[in-house]
């Protein structure tokens, strides 16, 4: 069941409640991160407190576009990464952005594994970037110990209502093409595969095509008047 607080804009669902995240949460998406993401683990060779950092940065900078799931402590959960038409996903101010070292963190000789991991999914996207009318979800991840517990169905809901409210007739995802467990969930709450990806060499983590998975929120769009 889903209940919203007028005053903090948060939604409660179920066990977690939803709100815009703050500078103060990148700590928290950092750690989620860190945990979740085995596969950018494995690629790069780095342990789950080395991933999360090497991210936060990211994190500081993407907070306008970030939601997080709290739990009843206040232990950030969970969190997705949305990015409505027409709107940028990093900050783009007078505020400093701080670079991760890269090197420090991974070592010279594992710097190799930065563009094997990342550029298929640059590709993957390249290959079917967001259109003007989309919206895009850049990240959604959830800790292992709340995952089946309708965290990501959670996030996925909460957005996709500010999607049609910003007036995106969908929105466009890429995962990996071996990750049937996120891609079933996917397909759960509404979204198709529109498109294969396949990359031109296999990364470290052993990823070799990618999907773009795409909602159509027009169904939703009278639901939200």
């Amino acid at each position: 069941m889903r209940t919203d607080d007028p005053q903090t804009g948060a939604s409660s669902f179920g066990q977690v409640y939803l709100r815009q995240a703050t500078p103060a949460d990148a700590d928290g998406m950092a750690t989620v991160f860190g945990i979740a993401f085995d596969d950018y683990r494995r690629g790069l060779g780095v342990d789950a407190v080395t991933l999360g950092a090497m991210w936060h940065p990211s994190f500081s900078a993407r907070v306008e576009v970030s939601t997080v799931a709290v739990s009843a402590v206040g232990d950030v959960v969970g969190f997705i990464i949305s990015v409505p038409p027409g709107v940028e996903e990093f900050r783009r101010d007078s505020r400093p952005r701080a670079r991760p070292r890269f090197p420090e963190m991974m070592g010279w000789r594992n710097m190799w594994r930065l563009p094997a991991t990342f550029g298929p999914m640059g590709l993957a996207f390249a290959r079917r970037r967001t259109r003007p009318d989309e919206g895009y979800v850049s990240m959604l991840a959830v800790r292992p110990d709340w995952q089946g517990k309708g965290v990501a169905r959670s996030l996925l809901l909460g957005v996709e209502g500010a999607m049609v409210r910003a007036g995106a007739s969908g929105v466009l995802l890429h995962t990996a093409a071996r990750n049937q467990a996120a891609q079933r969930a996917y397909r759960r709450a509404g979204y198709r595969v529109v498109r294969t990806l396949r990359s031109p060499w296999t990364d470290p983590a052993g990823i070799n095509a990618y999907v773009a998975m795409r909602k159509d929120l027009e169904v939703l769009r009278p639901l939200s008047r």
